[in-house]
């Protein structure tokens, strides 16, 4: 909000002199005067602001129960998915060793626990 007027000083000559005021708010809802201020400038602005707030709200709460339900879903998925590679892995170094190629059994089971290891060291490290 700005406040002009000019003043003659002493000498005749006009000085301008200005003043600001500023207003802010944090949060959803404006305090009480500022919205007396806003219905002042249109009759729906407290309202659609309060409409608003609301909305932001809801939309807070179903993010954060989002985020709560895919902090406890993904590690689980990342075990399931663990074990279907371990058992896979396991079941192919099986089924190679009995047919004869011993050395496609190794590279199996390396080639499968290889990623499980590695993501048990990477996890080990983010605890510590």
């Amino acid at each position: 909000m700005a406040n002009q007027s000019q003043l003659a000083n002493q000498s005749g000559q006009h000085v301008l002199h200005s003043r600001e005021i500023s207003e802010y708010f944090q949060g959803p809802l404006p305090d009480p005067q500022m919205l007396e201020q806003y219905k002042n400038a249109d009759p729906t602005f407290p309202e659609r602001i309060m409409r608003m707030a609301e909305a932001h709200n809801t939309a807070d709460v179903t993010t954060k129960g989002r985020i709560s339900l895919s902090n406890l879903i993904v590690p689980i998925i990342g075990q399931v998915f663990t074990l279907i590679l371990g058992a896979g892995g396991i079941l192919a170094c099986i089924y190679l060793a009995k047919a004869g190629y011993t050395g496609a059994a190794v590279a199996t089971i390396v080639g499968s626990f290889s990623p499980i290891i590695i993501g048990a060291f990477k996890s080990l490290r983010r605890i510590n």
